[in-house]
């Protein structure tokens, strides 16, 4: 094979310093260097003015720091900060990052271009401003069209015309007298520190014109850190350089009043335009390349339609992206005032910087063994940095903080519900798995006390899709207060059910992904259903988030009894709650909305009157009345038993009706005869584990279960829950 032709059809791959520092050099010594920094100095004084730039420096370091430790521990692609973003934090919360970070970078196209115009308009006031605009981008158009390639040697001349600009104005002399009271600050009426600050904060900006570019580089892991963290150090030197040679060379109100103090400080004046001509010009290249990639990155993703995604040429040329930017830009071109979204979108750049932040800071504190960048940087840095960039961001704009996070947060939602299934791995589960971590450790330390008890419930649901009622009301009762475990247990043959196991799984998880159950799955292998609830009951949960109750459907199946009855005497033998739910038998429309809790045994009723009142919360379009109940043999104890239970509501502080039912006949009977129509039944058992495997300990509750036309619970217990109470 021709070697030529091999390097010939490779695309043009860019190195540290063209690809990443120029860039963000030419987007950093911006419009706020040239109109700016010299009112910066006239109010705050070459003190403040110094901490200003030093504190809003040290934002974007810890922003670069950030930025370079994720970019060395993934391969980048194109994409730039939302490709970071979305193989660190997932697609949903990098789309929702990336979709308006491609819009800031599409309309600060028009946003530099304007501000080239407005820099014109100091030499021709009657200058058509909408048609230079307009012919201005259509020259970066068709520059940046031609490819990465002619845009990068582009950079090189105007990084030219901005050193010359600089070189005359630093070798201007002509200092002016009371330099030692511009050194104090001298705030105007209505300003103060932190309003300069935010006014001059965007000049430190974008440090991402660079990692915009990294689908070009040769070595984005390298040129990345290396060119960022040089362009912050070379571009904080001359700011501080700039501040301090115009405090010696202009008054203070000549810094307040002239935005163009640096033309007449320099040799050659002149230069100065040229200067700023190239800031604003080299911003709106940069940004002009950096957008249809970001939004090429998207398209690849399905974030947006895939179309826009298209590549043309060996280099891969985002043309399909490059017109939507060009269209969106000349929009806000014959817009003329963006002045209302210009906060908003500075909102953007500086969520972008946040969210690098805190990928950087999250990544370091879940400690993955994964996460191994080769440029390490403190978990606690990335967080101060995230931490910095919000506070920026209330500083520079409240309402526009609050419009872009309610933005990102929209996108997020949207996103999120379509459900993407990525080829990659991200740092959401490391992130969890610390939390996780940390919060088991903590829980298994505690105290653990009956006043904290939560329902943590095995549900032995078998196939979840034909036990919909029975999910339902775990779901019910767990009230996102505590946690379910959905058991399916297979019994067989072990060589068959080992090629199951892992697609039943899948399909438990995927149930309960789909019906947003605060759940987890298990599914184990057992040679009985008996053995299977054994081997849940022991090895379910870790520590203090072990399962404290199980939940199971009554069965009278004759094939069945046997193994529902043995799967009973495991769980009353390990001393879990018990739960045997029977279906209703009529439609909830037809039945009395009435939860009826029968209390029969202290630990039981206190257990059931905990679970009807989560159940009656989770009550949606019908209210349900709680009703406890309890059966006396005679009337003349009557009115004792109900002091005692209106003291005990009172005490458990539940919204319940009293109802003492005075019959002597057998209990059971009693309970079928007055809740026959009720459409929640809560029945404390008294369950012992029989000794003789032959005994069925719920046979004699049949008749009870078949009468009562509702929902059914039958309960043991054996924890008092309002003993705190006594």
């Amino acid at each position: 094979m021709d070697s030529t032709k091999t390097a010939a059809s490779e695309p043009k791959k860019f190195g540290t310093f063209g690809g990443v520092f120029v860039p963000n050099v030419l987007t950093i010594l911006g419009v706020i260097m040239f109109l700016r920094t010299g009112w910066v100095v006239g109010q705050a004084g070459l003190k403040d003015a110094l901490t200003i730039l030093l504190v809003a420096n040290a934002i974007t370091l810890l922003t670069s720091l950030s930025l370079s430790s994720i970019a060395t521990n993934i391969e980048v692609k194109g994409g730039g900060a939302y490709f970071l973003i979305s193989r660190n934090l997932g697609l949903e919360i990098g789309g929702s990052v990336g979709i308006p970070l491609f819009l800031a970078q599409a309309v600060s196209v028009a946003f530099y271009i304007i501000g080239f115009a407005e820099s014109l308009q100091y030499l021709m006031p009657n200058l058509p401003v909408k048609l230079v605009t307009l012919g201005t981008l259509m020259v970066l158009f068709a520059v940046a069209w031609k490819g990465a390639d002619l845009a990068i040697k582009a950079q090189y001349f105007i990084l030219g015309a901005l050193g010359l600009a600089l070189l005359s104005f630093f070798l201007g002399w002509s200092p002016a007298e009371g330099w030692a009271d511009r050194v104090q600050p001298a705030y105007e009426t209505g300003l103060n520190f932190w309003l300069v600050f935010a006014i001059f904060f965007p000049a430190v900006t974008g440090i991402m014109s660079g990692v915009s570019m990294s689908g070009d580089l040769q070595n984005p892991s390298k040129s990345v850190p290396r060119g960022t963290l040089l362009a912050v150090v070379v571009c904080f030197v001359i700011y501080g350089t700039q501040m301090v040679w115009l405090s010696i060379h202009a008054t203070r109100e000549e810094l307040i009043t002239n935005s163009l103090v640096m033309e007449r400080i320099a040799v050659v004046g002149p230069l100065i335009f040229v200067g700023l001509w190239a800031a604003t010009l080299s911003s709106a290249l940069a940004s002009l390349l950096a957008a249809p990639r970001t939004l090429q990155a998207l398209a690849r993703d399905r974030i947006v339609p895939f179309g826009l995604g298209q590549g043309h040429g060996t280099g891969n040329e985002p043309r399909v992206a490059m017109l939507v930017t060009v269209g969106l830009a000349g929009a806000c071109l014959m817009a003329g005032r963006l002045d209302v979204i210009a906060p908003v979108i500075t909102m953007f750049f500086l969520t972008t910087y946040g969210t690098v932040n805190l990928v950087a800071g999250l990544s370091g504190l879940a400690a993955n063994p994964s996460y191994r960048p080769t440029f390490r940087v403190h978990w606690l840095p990335c967080l101060v940095g995230a931490g910095g960039c919000l506070f920026v961001m209330f500083l520079l704009n409240a309402v526009a903080t609050v419009v872009a996070v309610a933005g990102i947060i929209g996108l997020y939602t949207l996103l999120k519900r379509r459900q993407y299934q990525t080829a990659w791995g991200d740092e959401r589960s490391g992130i969890w798995f610390a939390l996780a971590r940390f919060g088991l450790l903590k829980l298994a330390a505690s105290r653990q006390h009956v006043r904290n008890w939560r329902p943590v419930i095995l549900v032995l649901v078998g196939n979840p899709s034909n036990r919909q009622a029975l999910v339902g009301l775990a779901n019910r009762l767990e009230s996102r207060r505590g946690l379910l475990f959905l058991s399916q247990i297979i019994t067989g043959d072990w060589a068959k059910m080992v090629g199951r196991q892992a697609a039943i799984q899948r399909q438990l998880q995927e149930f309960i992904r789909e019906n947003r159950l605060s759940a987890v799955g298990k599914t184990v292998m057992a040679d009985s259903f008996e053995q299977g609830v054994s081997t849940l009951l022991q090895v379910a949960g870790v520590g203090a988030l072990e399962p404290n109750t199980v939940l199971i459907g009554w069965s009278e199946d004759a094939l069945r009894e046997r193994e529902f009855t043995g799967a009973v005497r495991r769980i009353l033998e390990l001393e879990r709650n018990l739960l045997i739910f029977a279906e209703a038998e009529l439609p909830q429309r037809e039945l009395e909305p009435v939860i009826d809790v029968w209390w029969r045994a202290k630990h039981n009723g206190s257990f059931m009157l905990t679970l009807a009142h989560l159940w009656q919360e989770g009550a949606v379009g019908r209210e349900y009345r709680l009703r406890v109940r309890r059966i006396v043999a005679s009337a003349e104890g009557r009115d004792e038993m109900e002091q005692a239970m209106q003291e005990m509501v009172r005490k458990t502080r539940f919204e319940a009706e009293i109802d003492i039912v005075v019959d002597s006949g057998p209990p059971l009977a009693v309970i079928a005869r007055e809740s026959e129509n009720s459409a929640l039944c809560f029945v404390g058992v008294s369950l012992d584990a029989p000794t003789d495997e032959a005994v069925n300990p719920v046979a004699g509750l049949k008749p009870l279960v078949a009468a009562l036309k509702g929902e059914v619970v039958l309960a043991k217990s054996w924890l008092d829950l309002h003993a705190h109470e006594n």
